[in-house]
């Protein structure tokens, strides 16, 4: 269990940051860099099992109590995907489709993708090691649900919990396969300083399954691109052997199941200019809708509230 810590003055604190950093990026947003990874040869999934290499399927979290702790890995995104998959355009993308991660458009109207309230990381990143020779590094990205609202939806799952994946890559040189790796989960609202649900784990990655596998396919609404993805129960010998239920963060046990999904893209849609203005009700010079700037001035308000409590 982590350390004990006031959840009044802790989700306080959170909050006030939370919406004064809202308010500072309400209307621009950083574009993170694609990163194009060529499609090559892998075992029959499409992946390397982390442990045939020195690694895990096991995060390593922060501040927990004993150290050490972590959360299972529990879905892989197989490289045997959609080209477009091996892109994080194209993994971000079919991330909106089943409607995790959120679209943020600049100063300039050029949108990004990215995973959290703003783009702003609310919460300790944690580590993992895929066997791939890079050994134990930090979360590349955290996606929270969205419940349909492709701007403000992830900071509603902030607050009141939800379904959300960490997201690490497999791209070492010891085991380039181009895999994503997710640790998927359920938490809590922030007030409950986001702890996992009972059983949270295993139905993160079940939801996450569910939406993916949908029967007609998922469609992002950024790019209108229509994904279908098959899951295949990967888990046996050497997967979580060498876990048990005292390594698992919070205590929380899991099934110990992973869930391979190879996504296919049926109908590309608009993919390849997905970083572009999405709609022509944008206020000139500011790449938002009037509704958008009326709710960025709200986030304004609730920020001069954020700034009294840490008064």
């Amino acid at each position: 269990m982590p350390r004990p810590r006031s959840a009044h003055s802790l989700c306080r604190s959170h909050l006030a940051f939370g919406l004064v950093s809202a308010a500072a990026l309400a209307s621009s947003a950083v574009a993170s860099p694609l990163h194009v990874l060529e499609k090559r040869y892998t075992d029959v999934g499409g992946y390397a099992n982390p442990t045939a290499g020195g690694g895990k399927w096991l995060t390593l979290a922060r501040n927990t109590w004993p150290e050490g702790l972590g959360e299972p890995i529990n879905i892989v995104i197989s490289a045997n995907s959609h080209p477009a998959l091996m892109t994080d355009e194209g993994f971000y993308d079919w991330g909106m489709s089943i409607n995790f991660g959120t679209y943020l458009l600049d100063a300039s109207g050029v949108g990004s993708y990215h995973g959290e309230c703003f783009g702003q990381t609310d919460g300790a990143r944690q580590a993992a090691n895929l066997g791939d020779g890079n050994g134990m590094h930090n979360q590349s990205d955290l996606l929270r649900e969205n419940f349909g609202d492709v701007t403000y939806g992830v900071c509603k799952e902030s607050a009141n919990g939800g379904f959300h994946y960490r997201v690490w890559r497999q791209n070492g040189t010891d085991a380039d396969t181009g895999a994503w790796f997710l640790a998927a989960s359920e938490e809590e609202d922030l007030s409950n300083n986001h702890m996992i649900v009972d059983n949270g784990y295993d139905l993160g990655r079940d939801e996450v399954v569910r939406r993916a596998v949908a029967p007609g396919g998922t469609k992002s609404p950024i790019t209108n691109t229509t994904y279908t993805a098959t899951a295949v129960n990967a888990s046996g010998v050497g997967y979580f052997d060498n876990i048990t239920f005292w390594d698992i963060n919070h205590r929380i046990s899991t099934d110990g199941v992973v869930m391979v999904l190879t996504v296919d893209v049926t109908d590309p849609g608009t993919l390849a200019a997905a970083a572009r203005s999405t709609g022509d009700n944008a206020a000139p010079g500011t790449g938002a809708s009037a509704a958008d700037l009326a709710r960025a001035a709200s986030v304004g308000l609730f920020a001069v509230f954020a700034l009294a409590l840490l008064l």
